[in-house]
């Protein structure tokens, strides 16, 4: 099955994880884990609010393609343990719950903070450290796997009910205000998205499903990519077997490296051969030789 997101998200905040958080946050562990348990269903419903609004996937899956995830947590045990740590996670997600939740955050934070007793810097903390992880788990798969905005719809979908009823009492004020009323699981049977287990179960593959639309994106990157390189090995080609061609050394135009050339121990000297050119030119020897036309040498003029 898909990966079950309200679960994915809660083993996060592990009981050392939660007294961790608190002593960071200089809150009660009690009142922590209350803050966890509202943010997460929070967060989740939100997303599934989001992408069901118009465009509202497509601006996600825009957003996750243009992350960086080096630096993600892959869980949130890795940076609750220094209160730098949890700055800089909760820094990261901050820009993912501005793209959830839009200009509901800051009463979505108040109403929280209200229900469990901590500060709403506490509660932002907790939805940032959840949301850095969510945000991980997708862009991952976004961009190494071929989540797209269909694929996550429906994965939200498949659980919308749960996180509706997940949400604990007292923050219907939250409900209200994230329009969780509408957050219900289509009926009928479980998709292929949402039922196939496509990816394995860790923290850098946690189950989250792709569709068909997404194995083409990727087939058509690979493809232009040996085209690219197959036109460039041409280029080359083309490139060397020109440089290999003969050029003279005057105007670089390409002469013809088979023509024979007559050697001049096979050129006519017959003596009629030169009573010939000289009846006909006036001379035998050189005709650069200076004097007048045809009668360069003085020397050898006939009397």
């Amino acid at each position: 099955m898909a990966v079950h997101l309200i679960t994915y998200l809660k083993e996060q905040f592990t009981p050392a994880v939660v007294d961790q958080l608190s002593n960071s946050l200089n809150e009660s562990s009690a009142n922590t884990l209350k803050a966890i348990n509202g943010a997460i269903p929070a967060l989740l419903g939100a997303l599934t609010q989001r992408v069901q609004s118009s465009g509202g996937a497509s601006s996600i899956i825009n957003f996750l393609d243009k992350g960086d995830y080096g630096n993600t947590p892959l869980d949130v045990s890795q940076v609750t343990d220094r209160k730098a740590a949890v700055a800089d996670a909760g820094a990261a997600g901050k820009d993912f719950l501005n793209e959830v939740f839009d200009e509901k955050l800051t009463r979505t934070t108040e109403l929280i903070s209200t229900y469990s007793g901590t500060k709403p810097q506490s509660v932002q903390t907790v939805l940032s450290l959840a949301g850095s992880v969510l945000m991980g788990a997708l862009g991952r798969q976004e961009q190494e796997k071929g989540l797209t905005a269909e694929s996550l719809t429906t994965l939200l979908l498949g659980q919308a009910t749960e996180f509706r009823k997940t949400l604990p009492h007292g923050l219907e004020a939250v409900s209200s205000l994230l329009g969780f009323d509408e957050l219900v699981t289509p009926a009928g049977p479980v998709t292929e998205v949402q039922g196939a287990d496509n990816f394995s179960g860790t923290a850098i593959n946690p189950n989250i499903p792709k569709s068909a639309e997404g194995d083409r994106r990727h087939e058509n990157v690979r493809w232009l990519r040996w085209a690219m390189i197959a036109i460039a090995v041409l280029v080359l080609a083309l490139l060397v077997q020109k440089c290999r061609e003969n050029q003279n050394g005057i105007d670089g135009i390409s002469t013809d490296s088979t023509r024979a050339v007559e050697s001049n121990a096979v050129e006519d000297t017959s003596a009629a051969t030169r009573e010939s050119v000289e009846e006909a030119h006036g001379q035998s020897a050189d005709s650069t030789a200076p004097g007048p036309l045809g009668i360069r040498d003085s020397t050898k003029v006939k009397p």
